[in-house]
């Protein structure tokens, strides 16, 4: 039987309310491309893995264990020892793919690219949705520009594997690039192809978020700085607090 083209990993913690839609834009990007979806359920308790059975996920892996702390890359790395494609895609759960997703992203990874990123934006449903929208469009503007995000990329498979994997880490995109770029390897960002990320936000999420990211830019090593002036210019403030909470725990 002849090897995918390309594997798709979506990865679901109780993701009942966006996951159908995820696949269904999935499924039509993976149109007359030779793919394979692999699901991973993690430890969930609502209907995520019966949606993803209805969609006929090639395969469907219910995760039931945690034995890293960060169990969102635990999937990740689950989904790609599970995967066989030559190349692997990252999905989350809460996006929704455009139909010429693949047939645009597969052909700018060629020489040292080992990695593409598409456009993520924020679908406008909701009030705070469309507040967040807006605010994206400051990134085009600012001094860091847009930088490669996880929730849709594309990666070489082979590259991948040399460099170990996913790492247990509460940034597994981020972590990702840092490592191709020691091997000699670019991971970028593709303007011209964008996503939409439906998830609903509530000030809890984006406070929440918002820490979280702080906190993992120490881990990745982030200086106080860099990350102060992220908080500056991309308007988050309380990433710059999520950084300073973490280094005195570390302290």
């Amino acid at each position: 039987m002849e090897e995918p083209l390309v594997s798709v990993i979506t990865c679901a913690h109780n993701e009942e309310k966006y996951v159908g839609k995820c696949l269904a834009s999935v499924r039509r990007a993976l149109k007359g491309i030779n793919g394979e979806i692999v699901f991973v359920a993690d430890r969930c308790s609502d209907n995520t893995a019966e949606i993803a059975k209805r969609f006929n996920v090639e395969k469907l892996i219910i995760k039931t264990w945690k034995r890293w702390k960060n169990s969102y890359a635990e999937s990740l790395q689950t989904g790609f020892l599970n995967s066989s494609g030559k190349y692997i895609s990252i999905v989350d759960a809460d996006i929704i793919l455009p139909e010429n997703f693949f047939k645009e992203m597969l052909p700018l990874i060629r020489g040292n690219i080992a990695s593409v990123s598409a456009r993520v934006e924020t679908y406008p449903s909701t009030l705070l949705n469309r507040i967040i929208y807006a605010w994206e469009k400051t990134h085009e503007i600012t001094p860091f520009g847009r930088e490669p995000r996880g929730a849709a990329r594309v990666i070489r498979r082979e590259v991948l594997h040399e460099i170990g994997g996913f790492k247990d880490t509460s940034a597994p995109d981020t972590d990702l690039d840092i490592r191709l770029r020691k091997l000699g390897y670019r991971s970028i960002y593709m303007h011209k192809v964008f996503v939409w990320h439906i998830r609903e936000n509530t000030l809890m999420k984006v406070v929440r978020g918002q820490l979280s990211s702080g906190d993992a830019r120490y881990d990745l090593g982030v200086g106080f700085m860099k990350t102060l002036a992220h908080s500056v210019f991309r308007l988050r403030p309380l990433v710059i607090c999520g950084w300073i909470i973490k280094k005195l725990k570390k302290d």
